[in-house]
């Protein structure tokens, strides 16, 4: 009996090695806000990566496919309910991250019997302005950090790739805020953000160098891949705000 604790102990410590192992070719998942609302992007995979779950709020997720769509649905549930039973002012990202899908993913990921889940995200609120933005980092255990406002002007990245997180968590201490004024400007800033977390443990370009880079270059880089991009409209914030954008939004179509 004196042992059991320990052999726990021990199987959770695989089963965090084994999740981090099966996340690890993950591409990243970036987020930006800025004047206009906030931008979601990705490289695109075989299934979707990011989810609108209600009006202002928006997930984006790396993970096995199944695992992704069982919380999104799971988010989406809890989100509508809050909206029917009390109002959509009730229906926030602290409300459904802290009490709702952290609970959920931390009971999963103890369960040591059970498969876990694979599964790491950004949940994302718009707010009515900028300093009223919140950007969410959930992980497969439960844990969760908040970014507010205008820092994430600075960006939100999740990876498969832990080195990476922590390493964008350092660098982005000595940026300074940006103020983006045009959705093509946010775009633009989220694809560099993710050429820097795609090629940081290769080449070890640093976070103010993929940013510092020419604009054609990014953009060069960018028009031979496919991107998941979301916007939401800081403009449409009593309405639906989630859209897709396509190249010819963010100005990869020449």
């Amino acid at each position: 009996m004196i042992e059991e604790p320990y052999r726990w102990l021990e199987a959770i410590a695989n089963r965090r090695e084994y999740i981090e192992d099966q996340l690890d070719g993950a591409a990243p998942v970036v987020m930006v806000n800025g004047e206009p609302g906030i931008i979601l992007a990705t490289k695109k995979a075989g299934t979707p990566k990011i989810y609108e779950i209600y009006d202002h709020l928006a997930m984006g997720c790396l993970g096995h496919p199944a695992d992704m769509e069982k919380i999104r649905q799971s988010a989406i549930e809890v989100a509508h309910l809050e909206g029917f039973t009390r109002s959509r002012q009730d229906v926030s990202a602290r409300r459904i991250v802290a009490y709702s899908l952290a609970v959920a993913l931390k009971n999963a990921f103890e369960q040591i019997f059970s498969a876990p889940f694979l599964f790491r995200c950004l949940f994302v609120e718009l707010g009515e302005k900028i300093e009223k933005d919140e950007g969410w980092t959930v992980d497969y255990d439960g844990s969760y950090a908040t970014t507010f406002g205008r820092e994430i002007s600075k960006g939100l990245v999740i990876s498969g790739k832990k080195e990476v997180m922590e390493g964008f968590l350092k660098e982005r201490q000595g940026l300074s805020f940006q103020e983006f004024k045009t959705v093509e400007t946010m775009a633009s800033y989220a694809i560099k953000l993710i050429l820097w977390a795609s090629e940081s443990l290769n080449s070890k370009i640093t976070l103010e160098e993929a940013i510092k880079k020419p604009a054609e270059e990014v953009l060069s880089w960018a028009a031979d891949s496919d991107f998941e991009m979301v916007f939401m409209d800081r403009a449409l914030y009593e309405q639906q705000s989630f859209r897709p954008l396509d190249r010819g939004t963010w100005g990869l179509n020449k």
